[in-house]
């Protein structure tokens, strides 16, 4: 009589990590409980009419940062459905908010879902620095912005700009433009080198062959981009418009709470909160997003008190209440499914 044999039990990881997931955001919501109490409180009180334009200008902005994803994808001869883009860019923007050091995370989520709907590693590493490289040129351009407007407009009197977020988006941006515009030669021996090191530490991961194909794909993407470098103004002017969004919502805040603010002075403030508050390592921010976005709007002459309601309150609705529905879309996206 033959044997039955049983397949071993499979570790159920996505409930695992769904799991915790959900005790990280707990914790993070224990952490900034003030906050979200103080923001709920004000919210209350607020214009219901503007909180809702507020609302659609958060949405359509992750909207608009699924198209960036969209478009690099398009350039590759790849294609998304907008929800799908939509919920990823959403989870990726929160999870680099959310925990420190939350851009290394966030690319890891981003190459984990493009790669469980089928694209090649090639192209999931081309749109991953399409993105990477068109967002760092959008901040660089809206803290310009603010910077000079600022300058026109109230000088540096009671502003509070670093310029070590600066010269880090600089740094980064430099880094990224260097290895991109390096000889093929020298990218096929770096990634063999990297090849080495990964599969010295972890064992034998990744095969000459598999190296060679990736960096193949890479290169083929990197001469699209520079034969047509319209497809790069086209990501960055996408970041801006996300920005853009953003700075309507924090406008309709503010007249939700009974302080109109001219528009073209909240951009002016949110790209001067936007470089301050990119390089935080604490969870959740660590107030330093509500702190930056205070003093930018209190450096244009809106009252503290206001420019702090108007902080907190974005950033309810636009991070704090939005985690539970990035949690599930984080559950849905790394269920894996093919590739359109």
């Amino acid at each position: 009589m033959q044997r039955e044999t049983t397949k071993p039990a499979r570790i159920p990881w996505g409930v695992i990590v769904g799991v915790l997931l959900l005790i990280g955001l707990a914790f993070l919501l224990y952490l900034n409980r003030h906050e979200v109490e103080d923001a709920i409180g004000l919210l209350r009180s607020a214009k219901p009419l503007w909180i809702a334009a507020a609302v659609a200008c958060v949405a359509a902005g992750f909207v608009c940062a699924g198209q960036i994803y969209g478009r690099a994808l398009a350039a590759l001869g790849h294609t998304a459905n907008v929800l799908w883009l939509t919920a990823a860019a959403m989870v990726t923007i929160l999870i680099n908010q959310a925990v420190p050091a939350g851009s290394v995370a966030a690319y890891a989520f981003l190459v984990a879902s493009l790669r469980r709907r089928g694209f090649p590693v090639g192209s999931v590493t081309a749109v991953a620095g399409l993105e990477l490289i068109s967002w760092n040129v959008a901040v660089i351009l809206a803290f310009g912005y603010g910077l000079i407007y600022l300058l026109l407009t109230t000088g540096l009197s009671g502003a509070s700009i670093s310029y070590t977020a600066l010269a880090a988006a600089l740094g980064v941006l430099g880094s990224v433009m260097y290895v991109a515009s390096r000889p093929d030669d020298t990218l096929h021996d770096w990634s063999l080198r990297v090849k080495w090191l990964v599969n010295r530490v972890f064992g034998p991961i990744w095969t000459i062959a598999q190296v060679r194909q990736v960096m193949e794909e890479v290169l083929a993407s990197r001469r699209m981009v520079l034969e047509q470098p319209r497809r790069m103004v086209l990501l960055v002017a996408l970041q801006l418009t996300v920005f853009a969004f953003h700075s309507l919502a924090l406008d309709s805040i503010l007249r939700a709470l009974g302080y109109p603010t001219p528009v073209t002075a909240v951009l002016a403030a949110y790209g001067l909160a936007l470089i301050v508050s990119v390089f935080t390592l604490l969870p959740g921010g660590g107030g330093t997003v509500e702190a930056a976005l205070t003093v930018a709007l209190a450096s244009h002459n809106v009252p503290l008190d206001a420019a702090l309601g108007a902080a907190v309150l974005f950033r309810l609705l636009s991070f704090w209440l939005l985690l539970p529905v990035a949690a599930l879309f984080y559950r849905t996206l790394t269920r894996g499914s093919s590739a359109d």
